[in-house]
């Protein structure tokens, strides 16, 4: 039998993919909220709370937060804010990942990791070459890789809404 709805109102299939998107959005921010919550949460009771676990908490909690906000709303990001964020996200993730850190760990002279924030991959020797050398080519953790990836896509994200604010406030469209 044929729907008589149907064929009257032909804009109804456009209509059902954003309500799935604005659900997938709901959820995902609810999710990295409640993970960002549990992560801090984690990290705050630890006998030696870690920075960089609260700035990931915290970027993915605000992260989170913003999809929610914007699960509903059908305006799309300007073209210069999803270029900032763009930019902000790979410099931010290739940064981290090219740029060694300096720790104070262990029994090497030196200890050096990779990833911002989270360390994906640690390495140790005598000199800072030979701790530099040790971490790119040992074992890397693919979680904190992912969970940098992460950060630095919700990153990109709040930078590309600020962006956006900024210039709705300035009165340019």
């Amino acid at each position: 039998m044929i729907d008589a709805r149907h064929d009257a109102d032909p804009a109804a299939d456009l209509r059902r993919p954003r309500a799935l998107s604005a659900a997938v959005r709901v959820l995902a921010g609810a999710g990295s909220v409640i993970f960002g919550l549990y992560v801090g949460g984690m990290n705050a009771t630890a006998y030696e709370a870690e920075w960089h676990v609260s700035v990931f908490a915290a970027v993915v909690i605000m992260g989170g937060v913003v999809l929610i906000a914007r699960a509903r709303r059908r305006e799309r990001t300007s073209r210069p804010g999803r270029i900032a964020g763009t930019a902000v996200g790979v410099v931010g993730l290739l940064a981290g990942t090219v740029i060694p850190m300096g720790q104070v760990c262990c029994d090497a002279a030196w200890t050096v990791s990779l990833g911002l924030p989270m360390p994906w991959s640690t390495g140790g020797g005598d000199t800072w070459s030979q701790a530099v050398g040790d971490a790119w080519h040992g074992s890397w953790d693919p979680v904190s890789a992912l969970a940098n990836a992460i950060f630095w896509a919700y990153a990109g994200m709040i930078v590309a809404i600020a962006a956006d604010l900024l210039r709705r406030a300035n009165g340019r469209q």
